[in-house]
């Protein structure tokens, strides 16, 4: 009966969610179908995922907790070597990304200088160091909240600290927040979190700071392009707001650029065929209010985090507003296991 149940809600939760794209594709904007079997494909994968670890009773919590510990661990590795500049600079697919890469499995572009020394900030595997910071707060998450592990909790920081992401180090600085208020500590123990606390969100304005500064001095910055991002990516999502515009990028593109404003002439070049980093807009500017909103209650019922169910789903919003991940087949087991646990089927 057990295996019975969840081949039952695999098969449920497939047909349920491949229906919604379908439906989705045949009244938003989009006309090709390829973004649409990507993502098809990837509900296939995530949910027998899920199914897997059901039917063999596996912790799900573990098993994430040592793939991002071995994560982690693997950034350091390549944040030790890009400090001597191993590799070769590569162009990963057609988007026009150029990094190092060290036998392409680590990655560094982004480069800080602190007087005459430049290091890269950490990136691990990713493209992108502000994927890592998030992949490394989940791993904080369960090493201070479910597991009580403090060296891994000191990993999980170092790691986030040195990707220098301020999303990344903000998330952290929600952790220890809801971490202090479930603890009792002494006065000195008060006083030194207390100063922790103003190093780590010290560390956020700086970074922030910095950012603005850059998009000030330059055509084109990270903070510019999330700026720009969050503008258009909201006015796509309130010009289409049942239906959303589908999954198909030519749309949202098509959509966006009726958004643009003269400013943005200077740096049209660079943006004309940028996606939205901020997948939290794009879900809805993609699904419409009413299916976003169904996918991230699905999303914040899961199951798999649910004593800590509400600090989850609070970093993962975040997450999903800085970098392009709410469709990545991670993610959506966590909405499988959200629309499992409200289905709730009883089985004699």
């Amino acid at each position: 009966n057990y295996i019975k149940k969840h081949l039952f809600l695999f098969l449920l939760a497939l047909i349920f969610f491949w229906i919604i794209f379908v439906l989705n594709f045949l009244f938003s904007k989009s006309t090709d179908f390829k973004d649409y079997s990507v993502i098809l494909m990837q509900i296939l994968l995530s949910l027998l995922i899920l199914l897997t670890l059901q039917v063999r009773a596996a912790d799900f919590k573990y098993h994430i907790y040592r793939v991002l510990r071995f994560l982690i661990l693997l950034s350091f590795i390549g944040f030790f070597l890009s400090a001597f500049k191993f590799g070769s600079r590569v162009a990963l697919g057609d988007s026009g990304f150029v990094a190092y890469s060290l036998f392409y499995i680590f990655y560094y572009n982004a480069s800080l200088n602190i007087g005459p020394l430049e290091f890269f900030r950490n990136q691990g595997i990713f493209w992108e160091p502000g994927l890592l910071a998030i992949y490394a707060n989940i791993f904080l998450l369960l090493s201070l909240f479910v597991y009580k592990n403090k060296n891994n909790s000191i990993l999980a920081v170092l790691c986030v600290l040195t990707t220098v992401s301020t999303t990344g180090i903000f998330m952290m600085l929600i952790q220890f927040l809801f971490f202090f208020k479930k603890r009792k500590f002494t006065f000195l123990q008060k006083i030194y979190l207390t100063v922790s606390l103003l190093m780590i969100s010290s560390l956020v304005i700086l970074s922030f700071t910095e950012k603005k500064l850059e998009s000030q001095e330059a055509n084109v910055s990270s903070y510019g392009l999330r700026a720009f991002d969050l503008y258009s990516g909201a006015m796509v999502a309130v010009s289409n707001p049942i239906f959303g515009i589908g999954l198909n990028s030519n749309v949202f593109i098509t959509e966006r650029n009726k958004f643009l404003t003269p400013e943005m002439d200077a740096i049209f070049g660079l943006i004309e065929e940028r996606r939205n980093s901020n997948s939290l807009l794009a879900l809805f500017y993609s699904l419409g209010l009413i299916l976003s909103s169904l996918w991230l209650y699905f999303f914040y019922k899961q199951e798999i985090f649910k004593d800590q169910r509400l600090l989850f789903f609070l970093l993962a919003v975040i997450g999903f507003a800085s970098e392009p991940l709410v469709f990545t087949p991670f993610f959506l087991c966590f909405v499988f296991s959200g629309f499992q646990s409200v289905i709730n089927l009883k089985y004699d």
